[in-house]
């Protein structure tokens, strides 16, 4: 792999990795909080209900709004054939609308992974255009944890990695169970106060 570059880079699609699963990643994290996992990490299975969840409702308010507009707009301009026309491209749309909805989300989910090593935290997402970001523990801020109302729900919960002197200041991984999330956070902000306490010289005081 080339040299490490603090931003997103596009990949051509290549062989995934190997991903260790989302319990294995939690259990690891709990038992060596201070060891860097080297290998690729998968999101929790769930996401992809939660994704199919999300999209769902997207699509089925725009398609709703849609078909009104439609409906409207033919009897108050007598649209007359157009109507038909239309209507033909609003089925159109639902069937894509059902197919991205059921068919996208576990394609998203096996190119979802994330690994953490003492440097870097690497996410790579990507179906059609190939993602790798590279975020360098040195530039984190800091790092919140946030569940909506359906992660709740699914058990679920999302990092966003506030980081200084980046292209883009923050970058989210979601798709992570609360209990890996949690984890997760806890250790880059463990990791974090060491490295900066080291830098101010300042030392723990003995007991």
């Amino acid at each position: 792999m080339s040299e490490l570059t603090p931003d997103a880079v596009t990949l051509s699609p290549a062989p995934e990795a190997m991903a260790a699963s989302p319990a294995e990643s939690a259990a690891s994290l709990e038992k060596a909080p201070g060891a860097a996992s080297e290998s690729f990490c998968a999101l929790d299975p769930d996401a992809i209900a939660l994704w199919r969840l999300n999209g769902g409702i997207e699509w089925a308010i725009l398609l709703a709004l849609t078909f009104v507009s439609i409906t409207v707009g033919s009897i108050v301009l007598a649209l007359g054939p157009w109507f038909w026309a239309l209507l033909v491209a609003w089925t159109l749309a639902l069937a894509l609308a059902v197919a991205q909805t059921i068919w996208y989300p576990p394609l998203a989910h096996r190119h979802y992974a994330y690994r953490v090593t003492d440097r870097v935290i690497e996410v790579r997402r990507g179906v059609w255009f190939r993602e790798s970001r590279l975020i360098p523990l040195s530039r984190i801020q800091h790092v919140d944890l946030r569940q909506g109302l359906f992660e709740r729900s699914y058990g679920l919960a999302t990092l966003v990695f506030h980081t200084a002197g980046m292209h883009e200041s923050s970058t989210a991984l979601p798709g992570l169970s609360a209990a890996a999330a949690a984890a997760l956070r806890d250790r880059l902000i463990a990791q974090l106060h060491d490295a900066r306490r080291t830098e101010t010289g300042t030392a723990e005081p003995s007991v």
